[in-house]
């Protein structure tokens, strides 16, 4: 059997995503071995940045302009006035960006990637380079991290079913078509995965879907990853999408896609799959119960055919996990926990083996612990192992504030490579903290916070804005401490993300909105895939004050945060923490006297 896994555009072009490798790596251990895995997201920006591709643009921008002095329609929207303006202004910038976008993306590769001005001239030349690009398909903005496709709203299958078909606004169809969809089913896969994990990918990837089933109708295409996965009443009642593919993975997909390839090659008993969603004779399926894997059994992350030397940085930076879940889950807005179900904890003698392989297959030093919490006591087995065995790894990871992360522990993580702690913080009022259920106190946050800056350990704190029932003077609590704490904000790899409270689909908040002070839940008719809800409230701040003083809250945050590389990439600000800690290390020391 031959099977094809492909991740669509758009995730953050510094490091690949976790999910093809880990169903590599399993499809390999249970005998698939004529697997292929591709990044198009890294392969498309990498084509899109050359002066080759530069000549086609041009050509489409001077024959969009024909196109618009012969007709225009309105001030504003595809076809308007302003789509004119924004194409004569892209013809106007052509030739000073063009010369310029290889540069750019060959600085992000090499050492002057470090330069922190060449860094950031070069991030702000390639967004300047993909907002020409965009003007072509004007409203639709495309960006390194995200995709802007006008009034198409994302959470409507009516909406998404018309743009993966708009040649005018929906540039990946003609990108996809020129670039991948003919190598995809030259070699006739016995089935096609393709993984939408992000909302960014939500329309390149079932564009991508539906035009492999255009080229290839008798192609198997399965569609999965967490976006889906919080989705699963809503498509059982969206027949359209089976359209677009045969049959999703929900959940967990490694043991679901190895019996998927198992039931191809034999009696194509879907009902056998796990966490599977599938039509048959006009009827919606969906395969219960979900299945969860067992961690100690999955093989490490198999990178094998992955570009790694075409991502925005100098060396790669490798997802990895530790454990599956969430061992609290208790935070009341958190939806996060649903994609695992439960907590699973991986020995930690095989991660670190895991991590020893992947360093010696790949040349990778750096990694990226994609688990939502590291629980204390692995986290302390898990060290003493990477320091017994002495591995010169380099690593980041989620905590949360807990009574019992000890300064020992600190220690102990950062003699391990630990190089930045990513902390869910959230609040920093205590009535707002108790009420999100986030089982943390003020003193904890305060002395673990110290802890981590006196020992040399990054921090990275998330914050919510606008929590039902919050006061604006209880956000500014929250908003006082980063702001105020000169010790947390100046030291170096210091990154803050402000974010405002979003109802999401599934979150534990959703089994008794009342005991927040949520009076109506709303959701628009239209957007039938959506994963969040609108909402009122009986006290505190409405939805709307909320959203200005998030406005205030990030503006006042950004005064004091290092926004490029720190809070614009975990991983691109790993890379600058090791090199920091590398000249350290070999900078003169002072002779006594």
């Amino acid at each position: 059997m031959k099977v094809s896994l492909l991740f669509p555009p758009t995730w953050h072009p510094s490091q690949p995503y976790l999910s093809l490798p880990s169903l590599t790596g399993f499809l390999h251990q249970g005998g698939v071995s004529d697997v292929s895995q591709r990044d198009l997201g890294i392969e498309l920006l990498d084509r899109m940045l050359t002066k080759s591709y530069a000549a086609q643009v041009y050509q489409q921008l001077i024959g969009k302009q024909r196109e618009l002095e012969r007709s225009q329609s309105g001030e504003t929207g595809h076809g308007s006035r302003e789509h004119y303006s924004k194409v004569a202004d892209s013809l106007a910038r052509f030739v000073y960006l063009e010369e310029r976008i290889e540069l750019a993306k060959e600085t992000l590769r090499g050492e002057g990637f470090y330069d922190l001005d060449a860094y950031r001239g070069s991030l702000f030349m390639i967004d300047k380079w993909l907002e020409l690009v965009s003007s072509i398909y004007f409203p639709t903005r495309l960006t390194v991290v995200d995709n802007q496709f006008g009034n198409y709203s994302i959470y409507s299958s009516k909406d998404l079913m018309k743009v993966i078909q708009d040649d005018a606004q929906n540039p990946y169809r003609s990108l996809f078509r020129d670039l991948f969809i003919p190598s995809i089913v030259k070699d006739r896969p016995d089935l096609i995965g393709v993984s939408i994990t992000a909302t960014s990918q939500i329309i390149p990837g079932l564009t991508l879907c539906k035009l492999i089933k255009e080229t290839a109708p008798d192609l198997h295409v399965t569609i999965g990853g967490s976006i889906f996965t919080r989705l699963v009443d809503n498509v059982r009642r969206c027949p359209s999408l089976f359209e677009l593919a045969d049959d999703i993975v929900v959940f967990e997909g490694e043991t679901a896609l190895l019996e998927l390839v198992n039931q191809l090659a034999g009696k194509k008993d879907y009902s056998k799959v796990p966490n599977l969603i599938y039509r048959k004779d006009g009827k919606i399926t969906v395969n219960q119960p979900f299945y969860s894997e067992n961690v100690n059994q999955l093989p490490a992350p198999n990178y094998d055919g992955f570009p790694l030397d075409r991502y925005l940085s100098p060396e790669p930076v490798l997802p990895i996990q530790f454990s599956r879940g969430c061992y609290y889950k208790d935070c009341a807005f958190c939806a996060l926990t649903l994609d695992h179900q439960n907590f699973r904890q991986k020995d930690p003698g095989r991660t670190v083996d895991e991590l020893e392989w992947l360093s010696q297959r790949y040349g990778a030093r750096n990694f990226f612990f994609t688990d939502e919490c590291f629980a204390l006591a692995p986290t302390k087995r898990l060290c003493q192992q990477i320091n017994e065995k002495q591995l010169k790894v380099r690593w980041t990871c989620e905590m949360r504030f807990e009574k019992n992360l000890t300064r020992d522990l600190l220690a102990s993580m950062r003699d391990a490579g630990c190089l930045k702690i990513v902390f869910g913080l959230e609040s920093f009022n205590q009535r707002v903290m108790d009420l999100m259920k986030k089982g943390i106190k003020q003193e904890w946050v305060r002395r673990i916070a110290s802890d981590c800056v006196d020992l040399g350990i990054a921090v990275h704190c998330y914050i919510i804005v606008g929590f039902p029932t919050e006061t604006e003077p209880e956000a500014l609590d929250t908003m006082n401490f980063i702001v105020e704490n000169a010790k947390l904000n100046e030291s170096f790899g210091f990154s803050c993300q402000p974010c405002l409270f979003d109802l999401e689909k599934e979150a534990p908040i959703m089994s008794d909105p009342a005991a927040y002070g949520i009076r109506r839940i709303m959701r628009p008719s239209s957007e039938d895939l959506s994963l969040g809800f609108f909402y009122e409230v009986q006290g505190g701040m409405t939805p709307d004050q909320a959203e200005t003083l998030y406005q205030h809250v990030y503006e006042r945050i950004s005064e004091v945060v290092c926004e490029l590389p720190f809070n614009y990439s975990m991983a691109d600000g790993l890379l600058y923490i090791a090199r920091a800690k590398e000249e350290a290390v070999q900078a003169p020391q002072p002779i006594g006297l």
